[in-house]
């Protein structure tokens, strides 16, 4: 399986010498993007969808933090492998929070960074047993189950299971009705996997269905397994409303009033999903689909108009305003300013005095 790597680092030489062992060590490493420093490695990723990305932590214009805190909320399955020099442990602990496992010291040991990369792969097969669905079935119509899944969205899980039974159809003369039972529990046990914290209930569920009278081992045609998984996805997203944050009380209103109190701290995908008891995934889907917006776009948001107010009404200096409203990197943060405005801090301050 390639794995595509995007490589982020402000020294060329480094750049240059990863990129060189990376696709020399194994032609499944394939090395699909450089940057030099955070807000191009942020644009290279949203760009290129890679599976790992190795990054510096100490970058001009962003850190590799900043980067991998904007980066989540486009790219959540991306992993990361942070290089960093011995006295940036701060870094690295910060780097924690945002659920980075691997780091590198430079100098980087060759062989540690392609064992790094091979528990990355190893991950991604222990969590994947699903095969032979996903050999048969399109990667976009299983995202498209999974997120219907996590936003119990029944019509939208109706479609995704059609697709997939619009795919079988195609291929029935050289499948097994055998082969079709498997995949119809592989489905459901796919479509279910994002539930761990309601393990046991799901489990339970299961359990009680495919050992029934009418379990999957007793049909035959592709019109009663198609009812057959869907009915069991609709019935595993129903269990689970009771735990729906969005069905009792309005999250992404508390998620936003909670932003708006907090946009000064570090306020990632990950705190909020562990604060409102979310799966981020799950979060991310709904307040865009809530808002028209991704909740990192809406945090940017609310910062950079805090800093308009005051770089406006106040005589703190950039870096004070900075700080003020969430970030650490002067840089970054006047980048950030002038996408949002069209102007530099200063030519807004001067603006509007």
């Amino acid at each position: 399986m390639d794995v595509r790597i995007l490589i982020v680092d402000d020294e060329p030489e480094i750049v240059e010498g990863l990129t060189l062992l990376l696709t020399s060590q194994s032609p499944d490493y394939r090395v699909v993007g450089c940057a030099r420093d955070g807000l191009e490695g942020f644009d290279k990723a949203i760009e290129l969808h890679p599976d790992i990305i190795v990054t510096d932590i100490r970058m001009p214009q962003a850190s590799g933090l900043d980067m991998i805190r904007d980066i989540e909320a486009y790219e959540p399955r991306t992993e990361y492998i942070l290089i960093s020099g011995y006295a940036d442990f701060e870094y690295a602990r910060r780097a924690m929070a945002y659920g980075v496992q691997y780091f590198l010291t430079k100098p980087i040991d060759e062989e540690e960074l392609f064992a790094d990369i091979e528990k990355i792969r190893g991950k991604w097969a222990a969590q994947e047993n699903f095969a032979d669905m996903a050999d048969l079935f399109p990667e976009e119509l299983l995202q498209q189950l999974e997120e219907a899944m996590l936003l119990r969205d029944p019509k939208g899980i109706r479609a995704a299971v059609s697709g997939v039974f619009e795919v079988l159809r195609d291929h029935r003369e050289k499948l097994s009705t055998e082969n079709i039972r498997m995949l119809c529990l592989n489905l459901v046990l796919f479509g279910t996997r994002k539930y761990p914290h309601a393990s046991l209930r799901i489990n339970s569920y299961l359990g009680r269905n495919v050992l029934s009278s009418r379990s999957v081992s007793r049909m035959t045609s592709l019109d009663e397994l198609e009812n057959w998984t869907f009915n069991m996805l609709k019935g595993a997203g129903e269990i689970l409303e009771g735990d729906d944050p969005g069905g009792k009380r309005d999250l992404i209103g508390e998620a936003k009033a909670y932003m708006q109190e907090n946009y000064a701290k570090n306020v990632s995908l990950n705190d909020i999903a562990e604060r409102f008891y979310v799966n981020p995934f799950y979060f991310s889907q709904l307040f865009k689909k809530k808002t028209g917006t991704t909740y990192q776009k809406y945090l940017t948001e609310l910062r950079m108009k805090r800093a308009e107010v005051l770089l406006r009404d106040t005589d703190l200096k950039v870096y004070e305003i900075c700080e003020q409203v969430g970030y650490t990197d002067t840089n970054y943060f006047s980048k950030l300013f002038e996408r949002s405005t069209g102007r530099k801090p200063s030519a807004f301050r001067n603006g509007n005095k």
